[in-house]
């Protein structure tokens, strides 16, 4: 079987085709919908407080020990420099801006996004936070740093796997936006209900960054 002889590579592609597939995005924005509707009734608070528990009472790992240094993958202006030099490195190697602005596009479109949608819903912050991280002051609903995560690094990992194709981008991707994903949780910066949002929302924005880039950029879809 070739999963057995190229795990690496089946994985990969399981991961490509999970977060890049037409129903993934439907269902996406489905269960966006579903949760911003009910994320303040008795069931979704219960699970937000489950959550919180968890956190407070769970053992030590290395994603929780180092959650707030595994939080900078997620910064806004980690963002910025990531995507910047992502989009200098292909200008400058290929001699083109196709893979320009398709980078540029994700980075402004997932933050502005959230940033509007964090203003729609207006959903203050909890008010525990871990006693080591720093108390955020904005709204906490959909997360932003899992928001842009997702569609910035799994972008990024959908043209890097056309360029050098024998290294896992998705798998890496995958990596990052997880570590993303569980220090907001563990450092209580949001509910469990803003972090899952913004992973709804994150698919959403990476398919439709991937959808300007075939339709506008390469000229197919």
């Amino acid at each position: 079987m070739y999963f057995l002889s190229h795990p690496i590579s089946s994985l990969n592609h399981f991961v490509a085709r999970l977060v890049t597939d037409q129903i993934t995005i439907v269902l996406s924005i489905i269960l966006f919908v579903l949760l911003s509707l009910n994320y303040k009734k008795t069931f979704w608070q219960d699970m937000d407080e489950k959550v919180f528990k968890w956190v407070e009472d769970g053992k030590e790992n290395f994603v929780k020990k180092h959650s707030e240094d595994l939080a900078i993958f997620g910064n806004a202006i980690f963002h910025i420099l990531f995507s910047v030099v992502l989009a200098l490195i292909f200008f400058l190697t290929r001699h083109t801006t196709n893979e320009v602005f398709p980078i540029l596009f994700v980075l402004i479109f997932s933050w502005g996004l959230n940033r509007v949608m964090k203003l729609i819903f207006k959903r203050e912050r909890p008010n525990f936070t871990a006693n080591s991280s720093k108390k955020r002051l904005s709204y906490c609903f959909p997360s932003g740093h899992v928001m842009a995560s997702l569609p910035i690094y799994f972008f990024s990992a959908v043209i890097l796997q056309n360029f050098v194709a024998f290294i896992p981008w998705y798998l890496i991707a995958l990596v990052i936006s997880y570590s993303v994903i569980m220090s907001r949780i563990y450092l209580n910066h949001h509910y469990f209900t803003d972090v899952l949002g913004g992973v709804f929302m994150g698919i959403f924005c990476l398919n439709i960054s991937i959808w300007f880039y075939f339709f506008f950029i390469v000229g197919q879809i």
